[in-house]
This record gives structure tokens, sequence and C-alpha cells, in this order.
């Protein structure tokens, strides 16, 4: 095989890596920040209606976003996000709060919920996760 053909294809292999390389750095590139955005102040309310003694939990709440677009838009509608958490934590029952997995089934659900509002606000969903930062519960 002559040399000028092996020079050429190992030139045309590296170009082909480089190439490929680059495309790789730009997808990464490309891919949105994860932003927080703090619901502060904590929520604090009541749950377990009915119940003989009322009962109180106290969260506070970090929604995860993709982007800084997604986070303007979570935080120009703060009012509806938070609306959604209260109603969700007040209308537990005393049973439902004592169980192991609550935490992770509200969690759950207050995405649902929150992605269900900023979709119908805003046209997409944009709460990629909800982490409670703390979360206690008195009663």
């Amino acid at each position: 095989m002559p040399k000028f053909t092996i020079i050429a294809f190992l030139t045309a292999l590296l170009s082909f890596a480089q190439l490929s390389w680059a495309e790789e750095e730009g997808e990464e590139a490309s891919k949105p920040e994860a932003k927080y955005v703090e619901l502060s102040p904590a929520f604090v309310t009541n749950f377990g209606q009915g119940s003989a003694k009322l009962k109180f939990v106290k969260a506070d709440v970090t929604l995860r976003v993709l982007g800084d677009e997604s986070a303007q838009i979570v935080e120009s509608n703060i009012p509806m996000v938070r609306h959604e958490i209260v109603m969700l934590l007040s209308s537990q029952s005393a049973e439902q709060m004592t169980q192991a997995e609550t935490q992770e089934n509200l969690r759950l659900e207050a995405i649902k919920r929150i992605n269900a509002v900023m979709e119908e606000e805003t046209g997409a969903a944009r709460v990629d996760d909800l982490l409670f930062t703390t979360f206690v519960v008195q009663g």
C-alpha cells in the first residue's frame, strides 16, 4: 500500500474524530443549565380537617427548572405555584401525613399540579423537580 494512501486515510480518520468530538461539545453546550427557584417564605398550613386537634405542616420548597428562561417564567407565576402547594398540603388527612412515603407522594403530586398550571398559563411544563429542603409535621 502506498504511503500516500495510508497518510490520506489517517488524516481523514483524524478529521472525522475531531469533527465528532466538536459535535459532542456543541451538544453539551446547548443543554440548558439547571436553575433553582426557592419558594420563600416557607409553607405553613394546617391539614387533617375534621380531626379533633389541629395539625400543621411546615415545608421549605425549592423548584428545579432547566434554563434561565424557565426560571424567569416560574418566578413570574409564583402566586399560582404557591397556591397549588398550599392546597395540596392542606388537603392531606392525618393518616396520610403519618405514612412513610408521604413526602415522596406529595413531591410527585406537587410537580404534576405545578406543571399543569404552568402549561395552562405559559403553554409548557417548566418544573423539572421539586425539593423539600425542610418538612416538619406537628400535631
